[in-house]
């Protein structure tokens, strides 16, 4: 086996597809091709799979005459990063998009919101709540806290929580904390990992959602992979402004 090879691991039934980013010694280290997920296993546990990458979803959103959102989007994995801008271009969202680690964002939240000025922020990257640890206590997960200092130092930039709407975490992330720290929408309220685009699909919603609405939670959280055991949320208002005449 070599870097860049699909595998799936034996032990876990084979049941979430990976990509080899590294080898050291007899150990392979692994990133989930669609889950945001980290792993490492030895060699021997893996196999080559016979599946291979489907290409992204046809997750779409409505063409309306409007001045749709601004995205500011945090990310701790620069390969998950890659795919998310591309979809966001697809979807014709404007997003400013960086990839830094996730216990650095909440230093460099607040310059790049005042450099930005978005609407919508989305902080997300890798966590994890570890084996067999209380799901109740922040410091069980691996970037949880990172993701609360960081959505707090955001809400020091702007509080309303209708004029910035903040998505945040990742797999198995402290969903609870993350809300009470501030967040519009976060993950994970079963503790199960996400897609790495449900962010995206999240953000994309709202940006294209009338100021003048409510968004509507449910419909939203159905376009995400494991809907209300991945992704969950508030009352949250649209970002989008439309347009009037639409043509001269």
């Amino acid at each position: 086996m070599k870097i860049g090879d699909y595998v799936v691991r034996k032990k876990y039934k084979r049941d979430i597809l990976f990509e080899i980013f590294d080898i050291k010694e007899n150990i392979c280290y692994l990133r989930g091709v669609e889950l945001r997920l980290i792993a490492d296993s030895d060699l021997e546990d893996l196999e080559l799979s016979e599946v291979q990458p489907h290409s992204e979803d046809k997750f779409t959103i409505e063409r309306q005459p409007m001045i749709r959102g601004k995205v500011l989007h945090l990310d701790g994995d620069e390969k998950y990063l890659n795919m998310c801008e591309r979809k966001y271009k697809e979807l014709k969202i404007r997003a400013n998009c960086y990839y830094m680690k996730e216990s650095q964002m909440k230093d460099y939240v607040y310059e790049l919101l005042e450099k930005h000025k978005p609407q919508i922020l989305v902080i997300t990257g890798h966590d994890a709540l570890r084996k067999e640890r209380d799901k109740g206590e922040a410091e069980n997960y691996q970037h949880s806290l990172d993701y609360a200092e960081t959505i707090r130092n955001a809400r020091l930039y702007e509080d309303d929580k209708d004029a910035l709407i903040i998505i945040a975490g990742a797999c198995q992330s402290y969903y609870e904390m993350l809300l009470a720290s501030g967040a519009n929408f976060a993950s994970s309220p079963k503790r199960i990992n996400i897609h790495a685009l449900d962010p995206v699909y999240v953000a994309s919603l709202v940006a294209n959602e009338s100021v003048r609405n409510y968004c509507d939670i449910e419909d939203i959280i159905s376009h995400t992979s494991h809907k209300q055991s991945g992704i969950g949320g508030i009352d949250t208002k649209g970002v989008a402004r439309k347009i009037y005449p639409t043509k001269g």
